[in-house]
């Protein structure tokens, strides 16, 4: 079973090309369809902040305005959505427009999708503070591809997945299959960080076999290096196009920001990185 039903946001405002060339990519690859999430201003519901003592008429150029802007927002993301779907040679899919907060949308929506591609932002705070991330990794229950900025080009030739032994490692293991059946090189690499009770990298190299998948062991220490560090280093070495790591949180709460590995590692990559909670 591949990818059949891959969902990206797409709010008009960020550029969102290489989260949807990589979207559209994987449907062509796994005969799947692309659907892009994009919310809709609700401009009605600011009007009990704009005061009462506010003219009507002003009101109304503020409220027009706001209808302006979500409507160049709209255009922007069905303008993108079309040149890529188009770039894609007419692989399926459509961009459903809904009323709501973005990351509500996808908390909602993506948990009946396969993969979720998300674009990552460029700055940390940014991304730490992104709501649709946070949504998209801790919400849905349902594996995440984040893009980095810039092109992306085909993914999961060569995959370096992270194997710690723990639940999260195990579930993005388990996402990544159908791109791990048709990779060319897996290495699961184990960074010594694991329970000693946990299993060994080994037990999951075992693990792909019973499903088809060759990939190779190996463990390492981090040395002084970050775990994002000796990750991303590692991929490197590899030669790797895609990452795959489990995804944390220091508290399960949606207004904190993420763990510190899973932060670094979005902020350092310069490939695509497939995570799960």
């Amino acid at each position: 079973m591949g990818y059949k039903r891959i969902m990206v946001p797409v709010n008009g405002v960020e550029d969102t090309a290489h989260a949807l060339d990589l979207a559209f990519g994987l449907g062509k690859r796994f005969d799947g369809e692309v659907v892009g999430i994009h919310a809709a201003a609700e401009t009605a519901s600011v009007l009990p902040y704009m005061g009462e003592s506010m003219s009507g008429a002003l009101v109304g150029d503020m409220i027009s305005a706001l209808d302006n802007a979500a409507e160049a927002r709209l255009q922007a993301a069905q303008a993108a959505f079309a040149a890529a779907q188009q770039a894609s040679g007419g692989v399926a899919g459509h961009l459903a427009v809904h009323r709501g907060l973005e990351d509500d949308l996808l908390a909602r929506h993506g948990r009946l999708a396969d993969l979720i591609v998300v674009p990552r932002p460029v700055s940390k705070i940014a991304l730490s503070e992104s709501p649709t991330m946070q949504a998209a990794i801790m919400d849905t229950g349902r594996p995440v591809l984040v893009a980095p900025p810039g092109q992306t080009k085909a993914v999961g030739g060569k995959i370096l997945v992270a194997w710690n032994g723990s639940a999260q490692a195990a579930r993005a293991l388990a996402a990544a299959m159908p791109l791990l059946r048709e990779a060319k090189a897996v290495t699961l690499l184990h960074l010594e960080e694991g329970s000693v009770e946990a299993p060994t990298v080994e037990d999951a190299v075992a693990y792909l076999a019973a499903h088809g998948c060759v990939a190779e062991a190996v463990s390492q220490s981090r040395g002084r290096h970050p775990v994002a560090d000796a990750l991303f280093l590692a991929a490197i070495n590899q030669g790797a196009d895609l990452l795959v790591m489990g995804a944390y949180t220091h508290k399960r709460i949606r207004e904190l920001i993420f763990g510190g590995t899973t932060l670094e590692a979005l902020l350092d990559a310069t490939i695509p990185v497939l995570m799960a909670h």
